[in-house]
């Protein structure tokens, strides 16, 4: 896409350039605006040079391609089949038969190209090795960077977190302990509230044990029916036997 005038430039480069490469990377729309409108914010506010992170550069130089390391080696000697009796043996070479002095030079020519061949792959493979070794060492040193600005990071989140499970822990401890200790209480005051009706009960079967029997023709009334406070706490004259009621007439004439 053309740099059209007035477009906004993002490090340089037209914004128009970087949203057609977004999307058809299959950035979301909605993550291409975030970012080139971040990137439009930093590249255009004060003092970027030194707010803006440079880049990783690897120190050792591995080149896609390596003209020196490629092969063009093809044999040279085809050897054609000899008939017995017919075809003529001879080192030297004629018009007819170029001879085994000729043959034999062949076989060394190829033999000296695939040695060449050998030495130059394993040239390029020495070659790519140290390469690998020296970009190896880089990422080593880089990553331990990350790793020493990460660690205390991390430290500080397994604290938090650790601080977060004890205080959950406890929190549920004392929970448990809280509920054993209301059922407890609540258990022992039905125990008592239990113990102290029965208390009631035996009492109120002792009075009325001591207070003997309902005069003859009385209705005596039901266990259930007496109720707690209406018991009665001495007979009256009326409840006398008649006995002791025709003894105190007997008393007054």
């Amino acid at each position: 896409m053309s740099d059209e005038p007035g477009e906004q430039l993002v490090y340089g480069v037209p914004a128009s350039t970087i949203v057609e490469a977004l999307r058809g990377a299959g950035v979301a729309e909605d993550d291409v605006i975030a970012v080139l409108g971040r990137a439009i914010a930093r590249s255009s506010g004060p003092g970027l040079a030194a707010t803006t992170t440079p880049p990783f550069v690897f120190q050792t130089n591995v080149p896609q391609q390596a003209p020196q390391c490629e092969l063009h080696f093809e044999p040279t000697f085809t050897h054609p089949d000899f008939v017995d009796g017919v075809t003529v043996v001879q080192a030297g070479e004629t018009p007819t038969e170029i001879g085994f002095n000729r043959r034999f030079h062949a076989i060394e020519a190829d033999l000296g190209g695939v040695a060449e061949a050998l030495r130059t792959v394993s040239n390029c493979i020495k070659e790519l090795r140290l390469e690998l070794f020296g970009v190896v060492q880089e990422l080593q040193v880089k990553i331990t960077a990350i790793d020493h600005r990460i660690d205390p990071l991390k430290d500080k989140a397994e604290t938090k977190e650790t601080k977060e499970k004890e205080k959950d822990s406890k929190e549920g401890k004392e929970s448990k302990e809280k509920e054993g200790k209301d059922n407890k209480e609540s258990k022992e005051k039905d125990s008592k509230e239990g113990k102290e009706k029965d208390r009631g009960k035996d009492g109120q079967k002792e009075f009325v044990d001591l207070a003997g029997t309902f005069p003859a023709g009385a209705p005596s009334p039901e266990p259930d029916a007496v109720s707690e406070g209406d018991e009665r706490t001495f007979i009256s004259l009326a409840d006398r036997p008649e006995v002791g009621r025709d003894a105190l007439s007997e008393e007054d004439s």
